[in-house]
This record gives structure tokens, C-alpha cells and sequence, in this order.
């Protein structure tokens, strides 16, 4: 039997997951002995984080994702501003949690004790003066004896021992739109037969983590229109740091490998800001000055006129595409992979791209096909806000009259109404057009193209 598995809600709460040959055994956080301090309780979240609200959309985040497609839930996601990590204190919680292999776990935070009396947190620190920034990160984690002897009821909560791990660097992937990184704070918890059983906590204080594995990670933002807070959706598995590769094959989807978590600062935004796939312009004099605790420039209300990106965000989750029709709506193309790609037709599928001569779909795969008319004006798709001299018009065909599956095609035309191109969209095995939603539609294209919705329609 685990040791160390479950804890009741409203305590501190551990869950399992699983790689190739390894167990993790996971308590949200790790800890590094080498640079560990005895600390006391963190403090609690400031008055007027983790509201009432909070916990109702994390709620409904949680309820949606429970019956998803993890991995393309986290597809989905979009890129998190290098602001919106370091806003306020830098200080995010983890607030939810799922296994790939859901009998591994899952659990979500219903009340804000249940956030006060989790010592984990994860401190991002740096500047965002040129793009993603320099952002690094520290975590704190409880020890696990010192949780036992708490639960026990043999020590209060304020002589908890708390761990403090060395900082990492956080490195942003332009491909995946993910800031990603390594905690390498893994503790051996035991061995058996041919499987490895490690945790993210240590079992006593002045551990040492072991050298054999490493935990990764890679954040992307939850947004959507029906979305305030901030919320980080992260992947996490355990890899051989012998062969650590990010590009290696990642294990069967089913073998508990993949770990979910949601963290959360618990502040509410006031504004939606579009998400560059170029890094940004350093910031202004006037916003690098802003006050500790101050909402930072990208949370703080703006008018559009000064960035010309604020009102556009992700459509709601599951939205049908065809109800795109309804609003103003804009698709903006990866200038990284497009650039050279807009004059040629490409095939979109499984989240990669490839000319129409080379691409091979899998069998019953969706795909997109990009179809160019005017190679010189295409250009225009890769701007920042390709609104400005692009019009999106959306519609969609049944399964029938000579098509095999259902299908959805964007059209782009210039303001004046020349004709700069289409994506058509192909849903294997749909008979309805009404059908296809954002997030499949999304789970075809990944960070190759974004779909944006003007807030407030």
C-alpha cells in the first residue's frame, strides 16, 4: 500500500501518478534538502483574492475538463502573458488536479480554507522588459513526516516544516505556446519489483531528491469568455534524466504517465489582452515603475486605442463553430510557421502543418487545408491584429451531396473585397456542421493558428 496517497479534503491532499517503470507519488509540490529552511506557515492570500466567484469558476472548469480530452484541453490553452505570471506577488497555488488515467485522481479546491491550508506554492520572480522575460521559479512544499505528525494531531499547523527548492528558469516555447520547465526535486519513496516509486515531497526533513528523474512541466493560460481569473493549466510526467528529452515520444496516454494541475493566484482580471506568438515589445518606463501589489498594465483596464489588442479572447470552450457567424471574429496565423507557408496551399493536422504534396493525415484524422488566392495579400494574416484589414466570414457544409464528412471553411477577403484565401475544415465521421466545436477544431490546429472572439458580443 502507498504511504502516501490521499488526505481528506480540507487537508493536505497527495495523489498518484504514473510513468513507463515509475511511480510518482505527488503532493502538488517537491522540495530540495540542499536548500531547504525550517519556514512556518506561509501566510494566507490577501483580502479580496479567491473570491466567491473563484471558486465557481474553478468549479466549472473543473466539471468541464473531468469529461475531456486532457491533452486537448491543454492544446486549448493559450499562451500566458510573462505579466500576468509576475503580477501582484508572483505567488500561484495549486487548485486543481487530474491524472490522465482519471482512477489515478482528481480533486479540486472548493473553499478558501481549502487553499489556506495547502503550504505548496509556486513563486515566479523576474522582468518582462524584453518579450517572455527572464521569469524564474521557486517552490515551497511541506515535508511529509511533518504532515503526518499535523494530521495525527501531534502538531499544529504553524510548526509544519516547509522545504525551499532552488529556482528554476522558465524557458517559453514559441511552437507550443507553453512556458516550460524542470523541477528535478524527486524523492525515491521505494521500490517494487521493476517499478520506481517517487514523490514530489520528501518523506523526511534533510532528504536528499534523487538524481534519476526529473519532473516536467509546460503552462499554458485557461481562458475563455466565460473566464475571469487567471488560471495555469500545467502538464507534468516524470522522464530519465539519462535521456531527457523533450522530444522524445511521451508515454501511452492511458499508463497514468501525464498529470494535470491548475494553479491559480486567485486574482481576477479586469481586461482580456490578445496573446502574441512574437515576443513583445519591452515595456514602457510608465508600466516597468508600477508599485508592488499594483494590478499589473495587462490586468489593468486600457483603452483599445493604446495597444489596439484589448477586447479578443478564446471562444468559449465547446463553442460551435457556426455560432462564430453571430460575432466579430478574427484567426490569427503563427507568423513563425506561416511566414513562408501563406503562398502555397498546407494541410493542418494533429497540430503540425505540411505542404498539400507532403501531408499524410492519419487515417479518421480531422484536418484543415489553407487554400491561398492572393499570395500578396495573405501577408496580412500574420500581423498582430489582422482584423484591421482582414474580414472572417465562416460557413459550413453537411456530411452529403458528395462529401464524406462534415466541414467548415473560413473565408478571408480584404476590406475592399478581394478574395485572400480560405481554411476549410474537415470533421471525420460528423454529419452536422453544427457540431464542430472550438476545442476539436482547436485539438487540429494547436499553436499554428488562434481563433479570437471580440469580448462583450
Amino acid at each position: 500500500m502507498l504511504r502516501h496517497l490521499w488526505y481528506p479534503v480540507g487537508m493536505l491532499k497527495r495523489t498518484v501518478f504514473v510513468t513507463r517503470s515509475l511511480l510518482l507519488l505527488c503532493v502538488l509540490f517537491a522540495s530540495t534538502p540542499l536548500f531547504a529552511q525550517r519556514e512556518r506557515q506561509i501566510a494566507p492570500p490577501e483580502t479580496g483574492e479567491f473570491g466567491s466567484k473563484f471558486f465557481t469558476e474553478l468549479r466549472n472548469i473543473f466539471g468541464r475538463f473531468r469529461d475531456a480530452d486532457l491533452e486537448r484541453a491543454f492544446q486549448l490553452a493559450e499562451p500566458m502573458q510573462c505579466t500576468e505570471l509576475l503580477s501582484g506577488k508572483g505567488e500561484w497555488r495549486p487548485v486543481a488536479f487530474f491524472n490522465r488515467k482519471r482512477s489515478l485522481g482528481d480533486w479540486y479546491r472548493s473553499s478558501i480554507e481549502e487553499v489556506r491550508e495547502d503550504l505548496s506554492v509556486y513563486i515566479f520572480k523576474g522582468n518582462c522588459q524584453s518579450g517572455h522575460g527572464t521569469i524564474d521559479l521557486t517552490t515551497k512544499y511541506p515535508v511529509g513526516d511533518s504532515i503526518d505528525a499535523y494530521n495525527a494531531g501531534q502538531i499544529p499547523f504553524s510548526q509544519i516544516d516547509v522545504n525551499v527548492n532552488a529556482p528554476v528558469r522558465l524557458t517559453f516555447d514559441s511552437k507550443s505556446g507553453a512556458y516550460v520547465f524542470d523541477l528535478p526535486f524527486l524523492y525515491l519513496v521505494k521500490r517494487q519489483g521493476s517499478t520506481s516509486i517517487y514523490s514530489l515531497i520528501p518523506p523526511h526533513f534533510g532528504d536528499r531528491y534523487t538524481t534519476e528523474v526529473t519532473n516536467a512541466w509546460e503552462c499554458k493560460s485557461v481562458s475563455s469568455l466565460d473566464i475571469t481569473y487567471s488560471f495555469l493549466i500545467c502538464r507534468t510526467s516524470t522522464v530519465d534524466r539519462s535521456s531527457r528529452s523533450r522530444t522524445q515520444p511521451r508515454s501511452s496516454p492511458d499508463d497514468g504517465s501525464l498529470a494535470y494541475f491548475i494553479l491559480s493566484d486567485g486574482s481576477e482580471a479586469h481586461s482580456t489582452v490578445t496573446l502574441k506568438f512574437e515576443d513583445a515589445p519591452a515595456a514602457s518606463p510608465e508600466s516597468a515603475s508600477t508599485t508592488p501589489g499594483a494590478a499589473s498594465p495587462s490586468r489593468a483596464p486600457a483603452a483599445p486605442a493604446d495597444t489596439g489588442a484589448i477586447g479578443w479572447q478564446a471562444p468559449e470552450y465547446r463553442s460551435p463553430l457556426l455560432n462564430l457567424e453571430q460575432s466579430e471574429f478574427r484567426i490569427r496565423f503563427n507568423p513563425a510557421v506561416w511566414s513562408n507557408r501563406l503562398s502555397t496551399s498546407q494541410v493542418v493536422s494533429n497540430q503540425d502543418i505540411a505542404s498539400l504534396q507532403s501531408a499524410r493525415p492519419p487515417d479518421g484524422a480531422d484536418y484543415c487545408v489553407w487554400s491561398p488566392a492572393s499570395a500578396t495579400l495573405a501577408a496580412r494574416l500574420t500581423s498582430e491584429e489582422p482584423d484591421k484589414d482582414v474580414a472572417f466570414t465562416v460557413s459550413g457544409l453537411d456530411r452529403g451531396a458528395g462529401q464524406s464528412t462534415a466541414s467548415i471553411t473560413f473565408t478571408m477577403k480584404s476590406l475592399t473585397g478581394t478574395r485572400i484565401g480560405t481554411l476549410q475544415c474537415f470533421f471525420q465521421r460528423m454529419e452536422k456542421a453544427s457540431a464542430a466545436s472550438h476545442d476539436r477544431w482547436s485539438s487540429i490546429v494547436g499553436g499554428q493558428l488562434k481563433l479570437e472572439v471580440r469580448a462583450g458580443q
